[in-house]
Parts: structure tokens; C-alpha cells; sequence
């Protein structure tokens, strides 16, 4: 089998905060790639050597310009993009949870990629383009991010 034919496996971090926005996640709309339109999580590539941790703390930074050190796997996803949705391409995503303390520093860090964050309530989402990753999630009624 081809290496480009691979699955890759990809991070999505369900960042919440709540103290100040209950129930919600920070989701943003995706400007660029594949799933263009679509509203995201924060996240990205797990790169090589890297714990799932590390990952989801670098690409929360990279995105947002938040800081969280704790991050709980809370749910995975199988997706196969379709011609039509950017593929043909295979991602294996895993969601890490983390609570937000402080997001005084929210900003959005690659404009030109997605849209500006916003904190949007979990069960809004259902109303929403979103990318297929994250559809999946909210689709799956044995999941809730706020089920601890």
C-alpha cells in the first residue's frame, strides 16, 4: 500500500470553558483545505514523536494563542473525505478535552486558514456546517463532551 494512502491521525481540541460560557466549545470556520466552509475545533497533525498531549497543547496555541496544560482523550472518529469533501483522504481523529481558565489572549492566529473563535453552545452546533470530523462527534448520541 502506498504511504500516501495511509490514514492520517489528526487532533481536534474540545476547549471549554465553563465558568464563563457552560456547555459550549471555541469552534472557528474553516477558510482553506479540505472541509472549506465548515466549522472546526482547534487542531491539527500529530506529528511524529509526538504525545497526543503535546499535540493538542501545540496546536491550541498555534490557533488560538491559549495556554492549557491537561488535555483528556475523549473521543475518536474514522473519516474517509470523500472526492467531493477534498479526498480522497482517511483521518483517524482523537478529541482532546481541556478546560479553559483564562482566554483573555483568544485570538485568531491563522487568518488566513480560519475564521475568528467563538465560544458556541455544544447542542448549537447541530445547526451549523461543520467539518465532517467534528459532525461525526455531535452526531454520535453516546457522546457529550460535558459528560464527566
Amino acid at each position: 500500500m502506498s504511504l500516501s494512502l495511509r490514514p492520517f491521525v489528526g487532533i481536534a481540541v474540545i476547549a471549554v470553558y465553563p465558568s464563563r460560557y457552560p456547555q459550549s466549545v471555541l469552534i472557528s470556520e474553516r477558510l482553506s483545505s479540505h472541509g472549506k466552509g465548515g466549522y472546526q475545533l482547534p487542531g491539527g497533525h500529530l506529528e511524529y514523536g509526538e504525545s497526543f498531549d503535546e499535540c493538542a497543547k501545540r496546536e491550541l496555541k498555534e490557533e488560538t494563542n491559549l495556554d492549557c496544560s491537561s488535555f483528556k482523550l475523549v473521543h475518536v472518529t474514522n473519516t474517509i473525505f470523500s472526492k467531493e469533501d477534498g479526498g480522497p483522504k482517511h483521518y483517524v481523529t482523537l478529541f482532546m478535552k481541556t478546560i479553559v481558565q483564562d482566554d483573555s489572549t483568544l485570538k485568531c492566529m491563522e487568518p488566513q486558514k480560519n475564521s475568528d473563535w467563538i465560544w458556541t453552545k455544544w447542542n448549537d452546533l447541530k445547526t451549523k456546517k461543520l467539518f465532517t470530523p467534528l459532525q461525526q462527534a455531535v452526531d454520535d448520541s453516546n457522546f457529550n463532551p460535558f459528560d464527566d
